[in-house]
């Protein structure tokens, strides 16, 4: 005998706010939690940018998310608020290059290796975050690190190459496009 449970799937249609930058939903977060009424998503950056996504949270809300086109999730979006839970996203860290000025250069080397670093950083189209003076863009594996050090060979004594592991967003703006 087939038994067939139906569960209820929320359809998503925009995000509520942002427990990082909204007080009042930081506020109610903290409540919720403390009273084990938080439940989470995890979402990939690239997930983050689709337009239709289906997720389960971590204690089983079944959760449809259509988002108008252009929109994306960061992490700590509210996704759902009710009295009785409240679902926010958690991005997950991925891969990343993560680009460094070295030591003392001057100027007119500073301005060459910008240009040079961001020509082919664009060539390869990924996009980039700005933080910190460094410039950071996902990778795949570790063997783009050693790519990204050939192709940037003639300015290794002023870069630093190195992969870390973050929550990346892209810089508003400078997202992966196609020719």
């Amino acid at each position: 005998m087939t038994r067939v449970i139906c569960k209820t799937m929320i359809l998503i249609d925009k995000i509520i706010g942002n427990i990082n930058s909204d007080s009042h939903l930081k506020e109610k977060y903290r409540d919720m939690f403390k009273s084990d009424h938080v439940e989470k998503i995890e979402i990939t950056r690239l997930e983050s940018e689709r337009a239709r996504i289906r997720k389960i949270s971590n204690k089983g809300t079944d959760l449809a998310i259509a988002m108008t086109r252009g929109s994306h999730i960061n992490d700590g979006d509210v996704v759902l608020l009710t009295d009785e839970k409240m679902v926010i996203a958690k991005r997950v860290p991925e891969n990343v290059a993560k680009i460094s000025l070295k030591g003392n250069i001057s100027a007119e080397q500073i301005l060459e290796t910008a240009i040079k670093v961001g020509h082919t950083i664009g060539n390869m189209h990924r996009p980039i975050k700005i933080t910190n003076n460094k410039i950071y863009f996902p990778i795949q594996s570790e063997s783009e690190i050693e790519l990204f050090q050939k192709l940037l060979s003639n300015l290794i004594d002023n870069i630093d190459i190195k992969s870390d592991n973050i929550i990346f967003e892209p810089e508003s703006g400078y997202d992966i496009h196609g020719h």
